[in-house]
């Protein structure tokens, strides 16, 4: 079995057409996007609408939550002023059709495949006065700081999103992988599970696209994206 597993698209219309062009998506048995394609570029409805025709598992993200849904009290102290430019400009931009369609993907995904435990998610999720939002990001990352974030999730392999950079942890036993962004750099990232009689193969790939076009599209729609945090190839 291939599972091809990706995250954090952040409305790049362009790294999803070069994803489903490659032999990897079209030779993986399944597909997992681990959500946030709301806000960064300027495409979410277009990345929404190709993602709804996709075979593909989708799960939110907290950027979709905050779109489609609401911005939670405990999260907009945190955000910085271009972040809620963006937030406000995204909560118009999208269409009510696939604010409805986001909010009907699911929160995370348990797999159990040859005895192993796979699970998937953006981020692990905590409710603040019955608000929903994604726990803080640790400052150090390792194996025990992993642990604990998913302390109630019993599984052998975890896989998330959220911090755009790619890394993993493990102690032989339990693993845990961050599966980085795609959409907000190029090449973005994206990860292969492959499972045989052989044992189990976590294989790290690079996808480049023309962010160049991204920019630009932004640029003369005057979207407040973070420019410091997608740069041209």
């Amino acid at each position: 079995m291939k599972i091809l597993v990706f995250s954090d698209i952040h409305g790049s219309l362009n790294c999803l057409k070069a994803l489903i062009e490659t032999q990897d998506w079209k030779n993986a048995d399944k597909h997992i996007f681990l959500g946030d394609v709301c806000i960064g570029c300027s495409r979410p409805n277009e990345c929404i609408e190709m993602l709804d025709k996709l075979d593909c598992i989708k799960i939110v993200g907290n950027n979709d939550l905050y779109v489609c849904e609401h911005v939670p009290e405990v999260d907009l102290p945190e955000f910085a002023n271009e972040k809620l430019l963006q937030l406000e400009y995204m909560q118009k931009h999208v269409t009510k059709q696939n604010k409805k369609t986001v909010l009907s993907w699911q929160k995370d995904l348990m797999l159990k495949i040859k005895d192993k435990k796979f699970y998937f998610t953006h981020y692990p999720w905590e409710t603040n006065n019955g608000e929903e939002n994604v726990i803080d990001t640790p400052m150090e990352k390792t194996f025990e700081t992993r642990k604990k974030m998913f302390s109630k999730i019993d599984a052998d392999y975890i896989f998330f999103g959220h911090e755009h950079r790619e890394n993993n942890f493990t102690n032989g036993k339990q693993h845990f992988y961050c599966v980085g962004t795609l959409g907000l750099k190029s090449p973005g990232y994206y990860l292969l599970i492959e499972i045989n009689d052989k044992g189990i193969e976590i294989i790290e790939k690079y996808l480049s696209f023309d962010i160049n076009e991204e920019i630009e599209l932004m640029d003369r729609a005057g979207y407040p994206y973070e420019k410091n945090k997608i740069k041209r190839n």
